[in-house]
C-alpha cells in the first residue's frame, strides 16, 4: 500500500477521535435538554428527536463542514474518501463503552441502528454533496429549500416533545450495579465478613467498591499500575493511596482499613451522620458522596435484600 493510502488512514482515524470529543462535548452541554449520556446516574428526561440529531446526524455534518474547509484551504483532495471517519468513529465510540465497563449501561439496539442511519446519512451527504463538491449556501432562487428547511425544523420540534420512558435506563442502571456487587461478592466477599461484622459497614464497604469500580474499570486500573514513576498514586478496584501498585484484593483490604478505622471514630454520631462522615473521610468529594449513597439505596433495595434493614435503620433510627 502506498505512504498516501497510510497518510489518509491516519488522517482518518485522527478526526474520528475528534468528532468522538466534539460529540461528548455537545452532549455534555445538552443533558439538561434532554440528552442520555452512558453515566449510570444522570436520568434526564430524554428526548428522541435530540439523542437521534447528536448521534446520527452530526458526523455527517462534520464530514461536510470538514470537507468545506479543505476546499476552501484549496486541499479539495483531502475530502476524497473522508466518509470513512464516519464508521471509524461509532467503532471507536462502541471501543470506548467496553474499556470504560459501560457496555450493561447502553441500549445496543439503538446504538445500532443510529450508527446505521448515521452511516447512510453521511454516505448521501459523501455522494451528493461533498464528492461533487457543490456549494452547500442555500440557493435563494428556489423556494423549496425553504419549505424543506421549515419541515424539518417542525418534524424536530413535535419529536422533541415525545417522551421516553426512564424504565429501561432505570433498567440498566440497577443490573449494572447488582452484575458488579455479585461480582464483587464473589471476589471479596471472604474479605470484608471477615473484617466487617456491621451489616451497614458492609453495605457503605460494597457501595464503595461498586462506585471506584464503576468510575476506574479494570483497562484503566491496569494503565495506573503501570505508572511507576508516580511516588504515591491511586491504584486497585478501591483506589486507595499507595507508594506502589496494589492489587484488587490488597486495595480491598487497606480500602476496608480506611473505612473500619472511619466507622469507629464516629460510633457515637447518628447512623445517617456516621455513614456520611465514613465516605467522606474516604472521598470528602460532595458528589462522590451522594453517588454512593446511591448505591447503598440500589443495593438494598433492589441487589440485596438482606441489606435492606440496615439501610433502613439510617432512617428510622
Amino acid at each position: 500500500m502506498s505512504d498516501v493510502y497510510w497518510v489518509l488512514l491516519a488522517m482518518h482515524v485522527a478526526l474520528a477521535v475528534v468528532l468522538f470529543f466534539l460529540v461528548n462535548w455537545i452532549g455534555k452541554h445538552a443533558i439538561d435538554f434532554g440528552y442520555v449520556s452512558t453515566s449510570l446516574f444522570e436520568e434526564p428526561n430524554e428526548s428522541v428527536a435530540l439523542n437521534f440529531f447528536i448521534r446520527a446526524l452530526t458526523p455527517a455534518v462534520f464530514i461536510i463542514l470538514v470537507s468545506s474547509a479543505a476546499v476552501a484551504l484549496d486541499r479539495s483532495d483531502l475530502r476524497l474518501g473522508i466518509i470513512m471517519v464516519v464508521p471509524y468513529y461509532y467503532v471507536l465510540r462502541a471501543t470506548v463503552i467496553f474499556l470504560f465497563n459501560r457496555h450493561r449501561l447502553i441500549s445496543w439496539s439503538r446504538y445500532i441502528g443510529h450508527a446505521l442511519f448515521g452511516i447512510a446519512i453521511a454516505a448521501l451527504a459523501y455522494k451528493y454533496l461533498i464528492v461533487p463538491n457543490r456549494s452547500l449556501i442555500p440557493d435563494l432562487e428556489t423556494a423549496g429549500n425553504e419549505l424543506w428547511l421549515a419541515l424539518l425544523a417542525f418534524l424536530y420540534a413535535v419529536a422533541n416533545k415525545v417522551p421516553l420512558s426512564g424504565g429501561p435506563g432505570a433498567r440498566r442502571r440497577n443490573a449494572f450495579v447488582n452484575i458488579h456487587y455479585t461480582t464483587a461478592r464473589r471476589l471479596f466477599g471472604e474479605i470484608i465478613d471477615a473484617k466487617v461484622t456491621d451489616d451497614l459497614l458492609k453495605l457503605v464497604a460494597y457501595s464503595v467498591l461498586v462506585y471506584e469500580d464503576y468510575c476506574r474499570p479494570p483497562a484503566i486500573r491496569t494503565l495506573e499500575r503501570l505508572a511507576w514513576w508516580k511516588k504515591s498514586r491511586t491504584t486497585g478496584i478501591m483506589q486507595v493511596s499507595a507508594s506502589d501498585a496494589l492489587t484488587d484484593r490488597e486495595s480491598v483490604k487497606r480500602g476496608l482499613d480506611i473505612l473500619l478505622a472511619s466507622w469507629g471514630k464516629y460510633s457515637g454520631e447518628e447512623r445517617w451522620l456516621r455513614v456520611r462522615s465514613t465516605i467522606s473521610d474516604y472521598n470528602k468529594d460532595e458528589d462522590y458522596i451522594g453517588r454512593v449513597q446511591e448505591v447503598m439505596e440500589i443495593l438494598a433495595e433492589r441487589a440485596d435484600p438482606s441489606f435492606k434493614p440496615a439501610y433502613s435503620s439510617i432512617w428510622t433510627e
